[in-house]
């Protein structure tokens, strides 16, 4: 056979096979996020495709989210390993005291001020391999003056499987162009349990819609003669429980919180309804009130900072509250600027499920599943906390991890190889 020909039939085969990617470089890891996915949502029925994953390589019990369990919390602990005290995002909408102001989805994805600790994706890059992001909570920013390779700014509405195709086709570009990580989100089954319920019809269709494209992603790589040596993890931020009209306290019957900053209240949407309200004020003020909550409601505790500070990993320096007002699981925190009795959550038009409550509780518990060369397979392991989960990924990527609250020696259990 003469050389034209070799090289024409060569290419033709890459051309067929769709892809350049090399199987010489560095492991390729594919995390997809899934908003508010419980464990026990995980199922044969519900979920095929996460499921049978689970059920080949390794699955958490459960994993145990960052306090308080918020998705931009735990997705960005999920990507740098760090305690939301050291990375910054301690709530959803974190005011700073140095800034001067909340945090704006939107205006603020972009800006370093708020984003601390260093992502994956970034370590990736550092050392020599391409990332892409897919919607990922802290992608947007530079982190050292540094974005992956590939990413996305935020759009909810963006399809599902234009979404996949995308991923797919960076897999597809010529060698030394493919992603070796690939960081992917989906929201649809938080915003589902949040709006319906728990085990609502609309939650079951959201779990189907989600698991349906991971699916087709596995079989996009199956085509792609990727699926055998790609490592696919799939991890959550949260868990959820069920609200009720019969476990709301009403937090105006004995104070009045109009002078205090509140982050978690946005008072231009009406009356609040919320978990946990964190609370910012003139220490006078804050004695005061604290005096005036506690032991008002056996659902409901109130922790000064230096509490909490005890309990949990987010007493940041400049954007802890000075105290926290958390409700138990199921239970809602209510104020309203005119002091109005409470409605119902439906007449409210509020959420009939939520998260954020302590994160040991059972019903905040997260997932976490992984199944790939790097991982064990058919294996059931105890639940761990979702700062491992960073140096997870740096080890089947073979990089040196950034410093995080991590501990690899923890879940060294879940490899194939030793990891260090």
């Amino acid at each position: 056979m003469n050389t034209k020909v070799t090289y024409f039939l060569f290419f033709l085969s890459l051309f067929f096979t769709g892809h350049l990617y090399s199987k010489e470089q560095s492991p390729l890891v594919i995390m997809i996020g899934v908003d508010g996915l419980r464990p026990d949502s995980i199922t044969e029925e519900l979920t095929p495709s996460i499921n049978k994953l689970g059920n080949q390589g390794v699955r958490a019990k459960s994993m145990t989210p960052a306090m308080p369990s918020k998705t931009f919390v735990n997705f960005y602990t999920l990507a740098t390993g760090l305690h939301p005290e050291n990375h910054g995002m301690i709530s959803n909408a974190p005011y700073d005291r140095k800034i001067g102001r909340k945090f704006e989805n939107g205006r603020d994805s972009q800006n370093p001020e708020w984003w601390h600790g260093e992502p994956i994706w970034i370590s990736a890059e550092k050392q020599g391999l391409i990332a892409a992001t897919y919607f990922w909570v802290g992608s947007e920013v530079p982190i050292d003056d540094i974005h992956p390779t590939y990413w996305k700014p935020y759009n909810k509405s963006k399809d599902y499987g234009e979404r996949v195709d995308e991923v797919l086709g960076w897999l597809k570009l010529p060698e030394g162009k493919p992603p070796n990580l690939i960081n992917m989100y989906f929201s649809a089954v938080d915003s589902a349990s949040h709006d319906h319920g728990l085990r609502s019809d609309e939650e079951k269709q959201a779990l189907a819609t989600v698991d349906g494209h991971i699916g087709d992603l596995i079989k996009g790589l199956k085509t792609l003669g990727l699926y055998e040596e790609a490592n696919i993890i799939v991890v959550s931020d949260h868990g959820m429980v069920d609200l009720s009209d019969d476990r709301i306290i009403n937090l105006d019957q004995w104070v009045d919180l109009n002078d205090f900053n509140i982050p978690d209240w946005s008072k231009n949407r009406g009356p609040a309804y919320e978990p946990f309200l964190s609370v910012f004020g003139k220490q006078d003020k804050i004695e005061q009130l604290y005096s005036s909550l506690q032991g008002k409601h056996k659902n409901m505790r109130v922790l000064k900072r230096s509490e909490f500070d005890a309990l949990y990993y987010f007493n940041h320096p400049q954007r802890a509250p000075e105290l926290m007002i958390l409700a138990d699981p199921g239970w809602t925190l209510y104020t309203s600027e005119d002091k109005a009795k409470p409605l119902s959550l439906k007449a409210a038009d509020k959420l009939v499920a939520t998260h954020g409550y302590d994160n040991q509780h059972p019903s905040m518990r997260a997932s976490f599943l992984a199944s790939g060369p790097a991982f064990k397979s058919k294996e059931v392991v105890e639940a761990f906390d979702n700062v491992e989960v960073y140096g997870i990924v740096a080890c089947v990527l073979g990089i040196e991890p950034a410093g995080t609250n991590g501990d690899i020696k923890r879940v060294q259990h879940l490899f194939n190889k030793s990891c260090h």
